[in-house]
């Protein structure tokens, strides 16, 4: 090959591929994994409506130095959520288990200390989406959180999905989960009680509309 020849074909292969990471900003992105820089992974989840330190927050939830990954996924399309009695929040899934037991999910997935990582359920795409794959980076501040110390040495596969729950990107048959907020709530509270020999009473009380609005924002855990 000449040294023409070969320097034609570098500059087609670079074209190709500067094609294909630009494809975020086009409607034609397919269904095949490109590679998404800094900037336009900031400029999707503005799409999305992140402010500036919830984009800087998720963006770092990937390990540093890995590259970010986008493709356009459709409606159905199964993956996993790692959560505790409280169902996750949807936004972080996974093709396949972060592992086999609840220490080393919690390790892989960088779980924060409220995720007890128990269970395990499978939820579906319910719209078509662009989804971000990356590599979860470690969270030390997470294990200093938890009583039991626990490491978040993170480095398993995490998917961003287009808000999760709450925003309707994702959706699940199984009749067990979500556990109602309420439920958790009150299970929290009579342990809570039970540690400390607080007699609890027989009929519990009814929540109020701000206690059911903080138990949702608190299921906001990576999954």
């Amino acid at each position: 090959m000449t040294e023409r020849a070969e320097y034609i074909r570098k500059n087609i292969r670079a074209s190709k591929k500067a094609t294909e990471t630009s494809r975020i900003n086009k409607t034609g992105l397919t269904d095949r994994k490109v590679k998404l820089n800094s900037k336009n992974f900031d400029k999707l989840m503005k799409q999305r409506g992140l402010t500036k330190q919830a984009r800087t927050e998720l963006k770092n939830s990937n390990a540093q130095g890995s590259q970010m990954q986008v493709r356009h996924a459709k409606a159905g399309e199964k993956f996993v959520t790692t959560h505790g009695t409280e169902r996750s929040s949807g936004v972080f899934v996974s093709e396949k288990s972060l592992g086999s037991a609840p220490g080393e999910r919690i390790n892989k997935g960088a779980l924060p200390h409220s995720n007890t990582a128990e269970f395990e359920t499978k939820v579906e795409l319910a719209r078509d989406q662009n989804i971000v794959y990356g590599k979860i980076a470690p969270q030390s501040k997470f294990s200093k959180m938890d009583p039991k110390q626990q490491p978040r040495n993170g480095g398993g596969e995490q998917i961003i999905t287009d808000g999760g729950y709450n925003s309707g990107a994702v959706r699940t048959k199984d009749p067990k989960y979500p556990v109602p907020a309420k439920q958790s709530i009150m299970q929290r509270a009579n342990e809570h009680k039970a540690q400390h020999c607080i007699k609890t009473s027989a009929a519990p009380r009814k929540l109020n509309a701000t206690a059911n609005t903080q138990s949702k924002s608190k299921g906001q855990n990576r999954s």
